[in-house]
């Protein structure tokens, strides 16, 4: 009885690897992260930007403090970490892009993967003058007079 029980375990083992490999598309081997402390950085990198660390608690504290922690905490909590996790798990599954991974579910899906390249492209075109300002103002503060002293508000802008 338990050799019957074995065997229709590896046969189950056998047709689930066998629907895999039909399911996932024949692909080459692609590099991977040297290590993880590389990858969580990266991912960290990416993940957090000016908003999160610069605008967002200014904003808080401007304009009434922890009302705006609520709906911020709700968003990353049921929105933002499940779709990293799904991202990050559609990756290690498929070993893809996103418009790869999400066309090897269903063709119909590609769009999604396609909409969330175009995000990153967007989001590339909004941070690279911010990455260069801050670049700007990091080398002009080795210099002796720092050209942002004594300027108001308006006057501070137009440094930028």
């Amino acid at each position: 009885m338990s050799e019957e029980v074995a065997s229709g375990a590896r046969t189950k083992e056998r047709w689930s690897t066998k629907l895999l490999r039909s399911i996932m598309p024949k692909r080459k081997e692609k590099e991977r992260w040297n290590s993880r402390l590389s990858f969580i950085l990266a991912s960290m990198g990416a993940a957090i930007g000016f908003g999160n660390v610069w605008r967002f608690p200014q904003l808080a504290y401007q304009y009434g403090g922890g009302a705006f922690f609520i709906p911020y905490l709700l968003a990353l909590f049921f929105i933002g970490i499940p779709i990293l996790v799904l991202e990050i798990s559609l990756g290690q599954v498929y070993q893809m892009g996103d418009a790869g991974a999400f066309g090897s579910i269903h063709k119909r899906l590609t769009g999604i993967g396609v909409g969330s390249i175009l995000c990153a492209y967007l989001l590339i075109c909004y941070y690279v003058p911010l990455i260069s300002w801050v670049a700007n103002a990091f080398f002009d503060s080795f210099g002796s007079v720092f050209p942002w002293d004594g300027l108001t508000g308006s006057e501070a802008s137009n440094y930028f």
